[in-house]
């Protein structure tokens, strides 16, 4: 069998797009940043994250929409080349940057990017088995893997996790490149039912506006009582669901499967919710990890096998997966939050998220896109799951020096496993049961990703 170039090409490209988009449109919570600034302005740049992450899902469906318009390939990966491009120049502005307000032009900024390139990704690649599996591979292993790259003391970037690197631009630019000049004109991207881009747009500005408002809600909650700050969690993630159940009852009138992803997204955001607020930033000073590559190669190599194995893993089974990560915050502190418990939460998390997306990636390219946008767009799980921490009281760590030897540390030894740390697992447990409850509820019918594979380049 000859070998085709150009179908390893378009994979590679999809590889390194989804990861891409998926590093520049993660932006975790972070309260320690290296500006000088009136709190006034301060709690405006803290707001622009995830605003502009909101944003950048909504880019994403409308650049898949307007790709699928246009029918070119070669035109969906020259958009994708500019839009790397316009990262690789915030990356090469950003250190000298002194103005706020610049700085939060260029956030916004680079999230449109990032939405371009996740939505022109994957109009261009979607149709192919392959190429598909390649931006399901760098979107989910990027969002689960980026956090790994935070720290906890703040600096000047557009992210908490940093700008990406210059092998990742580099290797989308090359590639996006090289797929641009050996497109066929012959083999256009298939064209959109009109309807089906409508719902998806109205669809992805509700969840994003939605979830961005949620998220707000909960993150005022941080100096309420603890009975408020539950009660406005609970009833914050039933909003979250309900707005899901409507979009993709919609979505499921249109176009079959994308309801269905959609709701597999969702499962996927709230399951890894916990973990990743663990992994980034402040919150991780409890398991500090030796590089975040290991990271990187944990999830990949989980993803890669989740994708592998989809066809053949019930979505139950996943689900199930899925569902056991919150619950392992039940296990004893150290056993939950230690280096290798985090490694191990990521990789099942790749695993379980690959099998239920893969074997549920509909037909229609703006639902994939929504579906996978939302990953990133659904903040109100990562705002409760950042709100429960501070609630249950995690152990606290005392330094003594002494002036004769070194420094020693001293863990003070609390009942972490405590009503509330058992209340944050269920929370998300049910959330997640929500999910497969609907995911179950309808059939899965042939209008599913396989039924719209060709042998498009």
């Amino acid at each position: 069998m000859p070998v085709d170039f150009r179908a390893i090409l378009t994979t590679l490209a999809a590889l390194a797009s989804g990861a891409l988009a998926a590093f520049a449109l993660t932006n975790p919570p972070l309260q320690d940043w290296a500006i000088v600034a009136s709190q006034s302005e301060i709690d405006r740049w803290i707001s622009s994250g995830p605003t502009s992450v909101a944003l950048g899902a909504v880019v994403a469906v409308l650049a898949c929409a307007l790709s699928q318009r246009s029918g070119s390939r070669r035109a969906a990966w020259i958009v994708v080349t500019a839009a790397t491009a316009i990262i690789a120049l915030i990356r090469v502005a950003v250190p000298d940057v002194a103005v706020l307000d610049l700085l939060i032009t260029l956030v916004v900024l680079k999230s449109v990017a990032a939405g371009v390139i996740l939505g022109c990704a994957v109009a261009a690649s979607w149709d192919r088995t392959a190429a598909r599996n390649g931006v399901l591979l760098g979107v989910i292993a990027g969002y689960l893997s980026a956090h790994a790259f935070g720290t906890g003391a703040g600096r000047m970037s557009t992210s908490a996790v940093g700008e990406p690197a210059w092998l990742l631009l580099a290797a989308t630019a090359v590639l996006a490149v090289a797929c641009a000049i050996s497109a066929q004109s012959a083999f256009r991207i298939r064209r959109p039912d009109a309807g089906e881009i409508r719902v998806a747009l109205i669809a992805v500005i509700a969840l994003a506006i939605g979830h961005r408002i949620l998220g707000s809600i909960v993150d005022r909650q941080e100096f309420a009582s603890k009975g408020t700050a539950w009660v406005v969690m609970i009833l914050c993630a039933a909003a979250a669901l309900a707005l899901t159940a409507i979009a993709a009852r919609q979505l499921g009138e249109q176009s079959g499967a994308g309801g269905k992803f959609l709701w597999a997204a969702t499962a996927l955001a709230a399951a890894s919710a916990p973990t990743l607020m663990l992994v980034n930033g402040e919150y991780g000073q409890w398991a500090s990890l030796e590089s975040p590559w290991v990271v990187v190669l944990a999830s990949g190599v989980a993803v890669a096998l989740g994708l592998r194995l989809s066809k053949r893993i019930p979505a139950t089974v996943a689900v199930v997966i899925l569902a056991a990560v919150p619950l392992s915050e039940l296990l004893p502190f150290t056993t939950a939050h230690g280096a290798v418990s985090i490694v191990v939460k990521i990789a099942a998390l790749g695993f379980g998220g690959a099998a239920l997306l893969g074997a549920l990636a509909p037909a229609s390219l703006v639902d994939a896109t929504l579906g996978l946008a939302i990953l990133f767009a659904a903040m109100t799980f990562t705002s409760i799951a950042v709100l429960a921490y501070q609630l249950s009281w995690p152990p606290v760590r005392l330094n003594f020096a002494f002036v004769e030897s070194a420094t020693s540390t001293t863990t003070i030894p609390v009942d972490y496993v405590n009503a509330r740390t058992i209340g944050t697992a269920l929370l998300f447990v049910a959330i997640i049961a929500v999910c497969c409850a609907a995911i179950r509820r309808v059939p899965h019918n042939s209008n599913s990703a396989e039924s719209g594979v060709s042998d498009a380049h």
